[in-house]
């Protein structure tokens, strides 16, 4: 009598077929996909009121800062820079003007299609900035470097401040006289932030030229170093405007477009509605 072949043998003598482990499928690479903090949660919130925080400690150093001005503006009035450095520096000013705002702008809605979203953001980051700035200036009265003898000038003469709280000098605006904050500075503070948070892989590049840009604003004798600490201070300010959630944050979060996951299983969505209901006619 013949016996029966054993449970797991099949009778063929193959190998039982066994369940291949479900493969996952491939992630996408992270590197080529722009995180924008406030958009899809990769930053907890308090990164940006961590830009309060810096403001804050910024506009409290100014003080102190404000003892070492004199010294500064007269070691740059020596003219102590390389042909070439100044050269660069000059360069680095791309940030803190209107031109250069524009082309940086224009560039990235060239080549990086997927950023175009941003670009209201750092627009607005950029331009409401100076804005801040200049509308900050009517109401402090301070002399440029370039102003003073810095020659016979003490640690006193830093120290010329006046408050126009009242507004009576607007109508003689002198540009000589308002040099605190620095409206450049705040510009590419408020860009540079916008900048590190939609394009990751240039953030050392473009704290670089920020930097640059303050230094040029010292070696071109038009600022005190409290000035460029002022700048930054209320371009961070701004800068936690256009960025929280609960501000203009937002508004600009709205301008996100659908993601494409979302967008597929939408659409598988539909057409399954669709054959749902051709079905049911």
């Amino acid at each position: 009598m013949r016996s029966a072949a054993p449970l797991h043998e099949t009778p063929s003598g193959d190998e039982p077929s066994r369940p291949t482990p479900r493969s996952e499928p491939p992630a996408a690479d992270a590197s080529l996909r722009v995180v924008y903090p406030q958009t899809e949660g990769a930053v907890p919130a308090f990164r940006v009121s961590a830009l309060l925080w810096f403001a804050g400690m910024l506009l409290l150093s100014v003080p102190m800062i404000t003892l070492i001005d004199i010294s500064v503006a007269r070691w740059f009035s020596n003219d102590p820079l390389p042909r070439e450095l100044r050269n660069g520096l000059e360069l680095m000013q791309i940030f803190s003007h209107g031109s250069g705002v524009f082309l940086v702008l224009f560039g990235i809605f060239l080549m990086a299609p997927q950023c175009r979203w941003h670009l209201p953001r750092l627009a607005t980051l950029a331009i409401g900035a100076g804005a801040i700035a200049t509308l900050a200036k009517m109401f402090v009265l301070r002399p440029r470097p370039s102003g003073l003898n810095l020659d016979v000038a003490s640690i006193d003469s830093a120290w010329l401040w006046a408050f126009d709280w009242t507004l009576s000098q607007v109508a003689t605006f002198d540009a000589s006289t308002r040099a605190f904050p620095s409206g450049n500075m705040a510009t590419a503070t408020a860009l540079t932030i916008g900048l590190w948070m939609v394009l990751p892989r240039g953030r050392w590049l473009f704290a670089a030229i920020c930097v640059g840009t303050g230094v040029q604003r010292l070696a071109s004798m038009a600022h005190f170093p409290s000035d460029i600490l002022g700048g930054a201070a209320f371009g961070l300010i701004w800068a936690f405007v256009c960025l929280h959630p609960r501000l203009l944050g937002n508004l600009f979060d709205k301008m996100q477009p659908e993601s494409e996951p979302r967008r597929r299983r939408r659409t598988a969505g539909d057409a399954t509605e669709q054959d749902t209901s051709n079905a049911a006619a």
